[in-house]
Protein backbone atom coordinates (compact mmCIF):
# COMPACT_ATOMS: atom_id res chain seq x y z
CA UNK A 1 0.00 0.00 0.00
CA UNK A 2 1.48 3.72 -1.24
CA UNK A 3 1.64 6.36 1.01
CA UNK A 4 -1.52 8.14 -0.79
CA UNK A 5 -3.82 4.84 -0.34
CA UNK A 6 -2.53 5.01 3.12
CA UNK A 7 -3.32 8.45 3.86
CA UNK A 8 -6.99 8.45 2.28
CA UNK A 9 -7.54 5.07 4.74
CA UNK A 10 -6.76 7.07 7.34
CA UNK A 11 -8.60 10.11 6.49
CA UNK A 12 -12.00 7.40 6.27
CA UNK A 13 -10.78 5.71 9.62
CA UNK A 14 -10.74 9.63 11.38
CA UNK A 15 -14.34 10.05 9.39
CA UNK A 16 -15.48 6.75 10.80
CA UNK A 17 -14.45 7.20 14.11
CA UNK A 18 -16.09 10.68 13.89
CA UNK A 19 -19.09 9.13 12.81
CA UNK A 20 -19.54 6.28 14.87
CA UNK A 21 -18.55 9.13 17.88
CA UNK A 22 -22.00 11.07 16.92
CA UNK A 23 -23.99 7.96 16.39
CA UNK A 24 -23.14 6.39 19.75
CA UNK A 25 -24.02 9.73 20.85
CA UNK A 26 -27.45 9.35 19.61
CA UNK A 27 -28.09 5.66 20.39
CA UNK A 28 -26.37 5.19 24.17
CA UNK A 29 -27.88 7.17 26.89
CA UNK A 30 -25.19 6.10 29.52
CA UNK A 31 -22.06 7.18 27.61
CA UNK A 32 -23.54 9.59 25.22
CA UNK A 33 -21.00 13.08 25.94
CA UNK A 34 -17.62 10.80 26.66
CA UNK A 35 -19.02 8.68 22.85
CA UNK A 36 -19.45 11.75 21.60
CA UNK A 37 -16.22 13.50 22.42
CA UNK A 38 -14.00 10.55 22.49
CA UNK A 39 -15.26 10.31 18.71
CA UNK A 40 -14.96 13.77 17.43
CA UNK A 41 -11.16 13.98 19.37
CA UNK A 42 -10.30 10.71 18.29
CA UNK A 43 -11.60 11.20 14.57
CA UNK A 44 -9.88 15.01 14.28
CA UNK A 45 -6.08 13.34 15.86
CA UNK A 46 -6.24 10.80 13.19
CA UNK A 47 -6.62 13.43 10.40
CA UNK A 48 -4.31 16.03 11.89
CA UNK A 49 -1.20 12.99 12.55
CA UNK A 50 -1.87 11.64 9.02
CA UNK A 51 -1.66 14.88 7.28
CA UNK A 52 1.53 15.67 9.30
CA UNK A 53 2.54 12.59 8.38
CA UNK A 54 1.91 13.39 4.58
CA UNK A 55 4.01 16.25 4.96
CA UNK A 56 7.21 14.17 6.57
CA UNK A 57 7.00 15.27 10.04
CA UNK A 58 9.67 13.22 11.47
CA UNK A 59 7.50 12.40 15.02
CA UNK A 60 4.35 12.05 13.58
CA UNK A 61 4.53 8.27 11.68
CA UNK A 62 5.28 6.86 15.77
CA UNK A 63 2.41 9.35 17.21
CA UNK A 64 -0.30 8.07 14.69
CA UNK A 65 0.85 4.04 15.05
CA UNK A 66 0.56 4.78 18.89
CA UNK A 67 -2.35 6.37 18.53
CA UNK A 68 -4.06 3.69 16.10
CA UNK A 69 -2.88 0.73 18.67
CA UNK A 70 -4.29 2.94 21.56
CA UNK A 71 -7.83 3.24 19.64
CA UNK A 72 -7.29 -0.61 18.91
CA UNK A 73 -6.91 -1.64 22.60
CA UNK A 74 -9.48 0.60 23.90
CA UNK A 75 -12.01 -0.53 21.79
CA UNK A 76 -11.39 -4.00 22.46
CA UNK A 77 -11.55 -4.28 25.93
CA UNK A 78 -15.00 -1.57 25.67
CA UNK A 79 -16.16 -4.56 23.67
CA UNK A 80 -15.56 -7.26 25.79
CA UNK A 81 -16.65 -5.07 28.89
CA UNK A 82 -19.88 -4.52 27.04
CA UNK A 83 -20.67 -8.33 26.08
CA UNK A 84 -20.17 -9.01 29.76
CA UNK A 85 -22.64 -6.36 30.73
CA UNK A 86 -25.17 -7.44 27.75
CA UNK A 87 -25.02 -3.85 26.54
CA UNK A 88 -25.29 -5.49 22.58
CA UNK A 89 -25.51 -2.08 21.00
CA UNK A 90 -22.30 -0.52 22.02
CA UNK A 91 -20.39 -4.23 22.36
CA UNK A 92 -21.16 -4.56 18.66
CA UNK A 93 -19.79 -0.88 17.69
CA UNK A 94 -17.14 -1.56 19.70
CA UNK A 95 -16.36 -5.07 17.88
CA UNK A 96 -17.29 -3.07 14.51
CA UNK A 97 -14.26 -0.82 15.55
CA UNK A 98 -11.65 -3.21 16.98
CA UNK A 99 -12.39 -5.17 13.44
CA UNK A 100 -11.55 -1.77 11.43
CA UNK A 101 -8.73 -0.56 13.83
CA UNK A 102 -6.56 -3.88 14.36
CA UNK A 103 -5.60 -4.37 10.46
CA UNK A 104 -4.53 -0.47 10.10
CA UNK A 105 -2.63 -0.68 13.39
CA UNK A 106 -0.66 -3.67 11.81
CA UNK A 107 -0.14 -2.00 8.34
CA UNK A 108 1.55 1.24 9.99
CA UNK A 109 3.68 -1.03 12.25
CA UNK A 110 4.99 -2.59 9.66
CA UNK A 111 5.65 0.43 8.16
CA UNK A 112 7.55 1.84 11.11
CA UNK A 113 10.90 2.39 9.87
CA UNK A 114 10.08 2.76 6.47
Amino acid sequence: MNSTVLHRVLLGYAGTLAAVGVLAYYLGPRHSPMSLLGGLGGGALVAVLSVLWRKRVLWSKPALTTAVGIFTLSFLWRAVESWLHAEIYAACMLAGLTALSLPLFVVLFRRWNQ
